[in-house]
């Protein structure tokens, strides 16, 4: 008996080991490995390439804003020629950059300070996202989900916007949107969860409307599941609050008072700012009165208020109806915009990584639903009901699907972690089926990955990608930095690493506010030699630069078969341009316009 009891203590005194170590510390060291495991695969990331285009770009405005650009001017004016971007992004995300860059510099040389900030930045972002998920897990679930909620966190394919080197907006947007939607549903339960939540969901949005298209249909049906019978709107209520106020403070912030009334669709201004601030003032109204007025009224208010907050947003810009590329150029959509990774749907993904996709949504599913069965709390509803919303969308678009996996770590953190009796009560015959279902699509998936690295399909996919990334990996850029300064046309997508690796600048880059550069670009490149030359003088370029690999525009008729990239992929250049010798190989070419 004093063995066996012993034991027991010995077993509880493990078992609780876990519990006395810091919430910071298992961060920490969920990041710890997550770097080192970075470094270890591909121990060239940071000094191989610049990142992808966002990455290289970002740091291009970071280094203009330390250069003396202000704070309001947010003009890249070595992109787009004689037409510079004006870029949509925010300087929130600027400001933090330039000051750890800057504290780097204190000790290290600009070279290596700007590898160290790249390295250093997202994984800062993954450490604060990971604490604060921890810390709803354990606020809803308690001590012992919060292992395994950081755990299935780290193994969502959406941690790859943490991944050292990644400095652009994406992983700010995420902490903030996937925080604030979390703390939204804890509202219900927890009324001053609110404030926070809208905090967080107003600063996803200043940062970037990359969220939008999930922040906004989940705030609305927060407000109408608040109307529900023995429900209350105070959560919300708080939510549209701090989130008004939150986007009002970020555009005086970051914006001119001379633009305070502009109106942009892809980017924090008047429009968005006025219909939040209407909205929460009729969630507000009906919330005060909400015991004193029936479901009818109640629906009534919302309506007009909404009617009104929608109004509002469309008179100060009626092209934002259409969405956040409302005011973009429609020529470019069809050649360029259509074909962006991010904007298509989860078909576009290779087939393994699907499976695993569908399995983190099906055995998040499973554990909501066994957490429901002992657990009544309204933010345990809301929750599932927001994946529920959530999964459908980032099935459509697939740059919302980090959002809806990393909503899934929180339930099945909670349910593995559960010490309730009735979540270890026998499955039922239709949660047993669902179970079985996603175990078979995760050990499935990776049974795919395994075979499928073989075959031919997969090693040409990997073919093609490593030839992108080859031209453009900062190898096959260097020889460049001694050309003099001058306009490029080239690639879409290798004009940002050319403007923040060389003197040189690009008529074109991945970003819809150049529409017609984009559009102009494409044109030379797949016009006749005797168009494409008028077309280069008349944007006064001085280069044109290709690589076999990089095709970012697709021509909507025929194209010539004398146009100009076709005669410069087979190293047949017409009269007017002469090859540029480089100094060191490089998977570029180079030719120069005669004067």
């Amino acid at each position: 008996m004093t063995m066996t009891a012993s034991r027991a203590r010995q077993t509880l005194s493990v078992r609780a080991a876990p519990a006395r170590v810091p919430l910071p510390v298992w961060c920490a060291f969920a990041v710890a490995i997550f770097a080192g495991a970075a470094f270890f695969f591909d121990p060239a990331r940071l000094t191989a390439t610049l990142g992808d285009t966002d990455d290289a770009t970002r740091m291009i405005e970071v280094r203009e804003l330390l250069a003396g650009q202000s704070w309001f001017d947010m003009t890249l004016s070595r992109f787009g020629g004689a037409h510079p971007l004006v870029s949509h992004w925010s300087r929130l995300i600027d400001l933090p950059i330039a000051m750890l860059l800057s504290a780097y510099e204190l000790v290290l040389e600009p070279a290596q300070a700007e590898l160290a900030t790249r390295a250093t930045w997202p994984l800062v972002l993954l450490l604060a996202f990971l604490y604060l998920l921890a810390r709803e897990a354990e606020v809803r679930n308690g001590r012992k989900a919060v292992l395994i909620t950081i755990v299935v966190a780290m193994t969502c394919v959406g941690t790859v916007q943490f991944l050292p080197g990644r400095i652009d907006h994406h992983g700010a947007i995420i902490l903030c949107a996937v925080i604030g939607l979390l703390r939204l549903a804890r509202s219900f339960d927890d009324p001053n969860a609110g404030w926070s939540a809208g905090i967080f969901l107003g600063l996803a949005n200043a940062i970037g409307y990359e969220a939008l298209t999930l922040i906004a249909p989940l705030f609305g049906v927060a407000v109408l599941y608040g109307l529900l019978p023995r429900r209350s709107l105070q959560g919300p209520s708080n939510a549209a609050v701090t989130f008004a106020a939150t986007l009002a403070i970020a555009l005086s912030v970051t914006t001119a008072s001379s633009s305070l009334f502009v109106s942009h669709c892809d980017a924090l201004s008047f429009n968005l700012v006025a219909l939040a601030t209407i909205g929460a003032i009729g969630v507000c109204l009906v919330q005060a009165i909400e015991h004193r007025i029936s479901t009818v009224a109640k629906f009534a208010i919302l309506a007009v208020t909404g009617a009104a907050a929608i109004g509002s947003y469309v008179w100060a810009e009626p092209a934002c109806l259409a969405g956040p590329f409302g005011q973009v150029d429609p020529e470019v959509v069809p050649i360029w915009l259509r074909h962006v990774s991010e904007t298509k749907n989860i078909l576009s993904l290779p087939p393994q990584s699907i499976a695993i996709t569908f399995a983190y949504f099906v055995i998040a599913f499973y554990c909501g639903v066994r957490l429901s069965q002992s657990e009544r709390d309204d933010a345990l509803r809301f929750h599932m009901l927001m994946l529920l919303i959530a999964i459908p969308l980032s099935l459509w678009q697939i740059k919302l699907l980090p959002y809806a996996l990393f909503l899934t770590a929180q339930l099945i953190g909670g349910y593995l972690g559960t010490t309730q009796p009735a979540a270890c009560q026998p499955m039922s015959k239709l949660t047993k089926g669902m179970f079985a279902v996603a175990l078979l699509l995760l050990v499935g998936g990776a049974g795919w990955i395994l075979f499928s690295v073989s075959t031919p399909m997969v090693r040409s996919l990997k073919a093609r990608t490593q030839a992108i990334d080859n031209c453009l990996s900062t190898a096959s850029i260097t020889p460049l930095t001694h050309l003099p300064a001058g306009l490029a046309v080239t690639d879409v997508n290798l004009g940002p690493y050319l403007v923040n690796l060389t003197q040189l600048d690009a008529l074109a880059a991945p970003y819809h506010r150049l529409g017609s550069s984009i559009v102009e670009a494409h044109r030379i490149l797949h016009a006749s030699p005797a168009d494409a030359e008028r077309r280069l003088r008349a944007v006064g370029a001085r280069y044109v630069i290709t690589c076999d690999a990089l095709s970012s525009t697709e021509p909507q008729r025929g194209v010539p078969d004398d146009a100009l990239r076709k005669l410069l992929l087979a190293s047949e250049p017409p009269a007017f341009l002469d090859p540029v010798p480089l100094p060191a190989p490089t998977q570029l070419k180079v030719w120069q316009l005669k004067p």
